[in-house]
């Protein structure tokens, strides 16, 4: 009782919290990309580049210290079993340098590398880049269709549900056909148009589905913010953990609005709690499964490393941006009806 009590009066002051990391973590995201020339750090899948991997027992910073005597920017990456012992290195290096870092791993090594001994793996940089724009292009449709379906759900009105469907048609059909393809500033200028159109049509005719719509926002751009601030480097695997995120984000958050907005014999705060135990169950199940997954394959250096951690990022923001800002915004809603 105290609690809901403590709750009742200072719900709305709750907000600020996730209004001030957010706000950090798109202020971050903007100088990183004045800083580097985009929003995330790519590895040798995104930008261009070979991968050579092989079977030796030589230590990373050994082979780290013997290659930088003739090479510049390349990464090592140390693969071993679930008990420790190392299987491989893998060193990735930018396009155009393959022939030096065999020349120089031969040297160091002392034999040739060959297919028995050793596997290489080689990305066109324009085909990386081209890749790369169709993901960011998939990301960003995923998510103006999850928020539409969100609406659909949650908005008042036939007319107003036709037009979202109709905005997000056209905004696919461009997105499709011709973001990629015309001068970045007016395709950049068109998307902010059908953006800037569609949240104010969900501000104005539901604020539940904005705050849906918010919330898997801010947990996509915080995990964003902390992959950037600690330096890893998505690869392809890496965009798709974040289309998945986007289904992650938005489970609970449909929960607690159709559990709220539906109530029928229970006050705001019953169905409130009721929805958090069974939300906060639902996502700490899954980060316990992603975690148990994640200690399995880590040794191994595989995709699935960075799909694992992205969405326990992800999830970790999720229950914080759910139970404090849907939950705040959704209350306030109910209790102003």
């Amino acid at each position: 009782m105290n609690f809901e009590l403590w709750y009742n009066k200072n719900y709305k002051k709750l907000l600020i919290i996730p209004a001030v990391l957010l706000t950090l973590s798109l202020i971050y995201i903007g100088i990183f990309y004045m800083q580097t020339g985009d929003v995330i750090n790519k590895d040798v899948s995104l930008t261009g580049g070979t991968t050579i991997s092989i079977d030796t027992d030589i230590s990373a910073t050994d082979m780290e210290t013997a290659l930088s005597k003739t090479l510049t920017d390349f990464n090592i990456q140390t693969i071993s079993n679930n008990a420790g012992n190392q299987l491989q290195l893998v060193i990735t290096i930018g396009e155009g340098k393959t022939e030096a870092l065999k020349v120089s791993l031969e040297e160091f090594l002392e034999y040739e590398l060959t297919s028995e001994n050793s596997s290489q793996q080689t990305t066109s940089a324009s085909l990386s880049s081209e890749f790369y724009k169709q993901l960011i292009v998939a990301v960003l449709l995923a998510f103006f269709w999850m928020a539409a379906v969100v609406f659909l759900i949650f908005a008042k009105g036939k007319k107003v549900k036709f037009w979202v469907v109709i905005l997000n048609i056209l905004l696919g059909f461009f997105m499709g056909n011709f973001f990629l393809t015309i001068n970045p500033i007016i395709a950049g200028i068109i998307f902010l148009a059908f953006a800037t159109i569609l949240i104010r049509i969900y501000i104005k005719n539901s604020v539940p589905s904005f705050a849906v719509i918010l919330s898997a926002f801010a947990d996509i751009v915080m995990t964003l913010a902390i992959i950037d601030l600690v330096g890893i480097k998505l690869s392809t695997a890496g965009i798709v953990a974040f289309l998945m995120l986007i289904g992650y984000s938005v489970d609970t958050d449909i929960l607690l609005t159709t559990r709220i907005l539906n109530r029928k014999h229970g006050g705001i705060n019953q169905e409130l709690f009721g929805a958090f135990k069974t939300g906060t169950t639902m996502t700490l199940t899954s980060i316990i499964a992603i975690t148990t997954a994640l200690i399995v394959v880590y040794p191994f250096g595989s995709v699935l490393n960075q799909i694992f951690t992205i969405l326990l990022i992800g999830l970790g923001f999720d229950l914080f941006n759910t139970w404090i800002t849907n939950a705040s915004i959704i209350k306030w809603y109910a209790e102003s009806r």
